[in-house]
């Protein structure tokens, strides 16, 4: 009964790991640019994650899109680990100097490690800093951005149109 109870926890152990390493390998962008990709109407969003050296790390992740004025962000970077195996703990995480907030949740023999930004208005270039500490894992996430409209020209054309009309009828009924 021991010898099978010992081959249960090495499987787990090796599922683990390989669905770590996926995660890992489906989040296309490590530190450096990402890029944001528009998923629909305004709504822009980029995976990221990394496998960070063994200690104490730093990741920047710097996003080349330009983000209009009063957009909002939102995400969360997750790392899964298996009684200490793979494990990621985040110190600290901020975008634009909002801080993300940081979570430990333990579940059994997992546990998982966790950073999540809250809707937050975002302006300007972003630039995601994440804090922690590696034993040899990896870890993964999206960061959203619902982009803020921008009036197009015409949009300004039109109520500067609208205003100059309304002023030559408020010329008209004074004379």
């Amino acid at each position: 009964m021991k010898k099978n109870n010992l081959h249960v926890k090495a499987l787990a152990l090796a599922v683990l790991m390989a669905a770590s390493s996926l995660a890992a390998a489906a989040a296309p962008q490590g530190p450096g640019p990402v890029t944001l990709v528009n998923t629909s109407a305004n709504l822009w969003t980029a995976s990221i994650g990394n496998t960070p050296m063994l200690g104490v790390f730093t990741d920047v992740f710097t996003f080349t899109n330009p983000v209009t004025a009063n957009s909002t962000a939102y995400g969360t970077l997750i790392n899964t680990s298996f009684m200490g195996w793979s494990n990621v703990t985040f110190t600290a995480a901020d975008l634009n100097g909002i801080a993300l907030i940081t979570n430990a949740t333990p579940w059994g023999p997992m546990t998982f490690n966790t950073a999540t930004l809250l809707p937050s208005s975002v302006t300007g270039p972003l630039t995601l800093t994440v804090h922690g500490v590696s034993n040899g894992g990896s870890y993964g996430g999206d960061i959203n951005v619902l982009m803020a409209p921008v009036p197009e020209p015409e949009t300004y054309a039109m109520l500067i149109g609208g205003l100059g009309i309304l002023a030559m009828l408020r010329r008209r009924r004074q004379q």
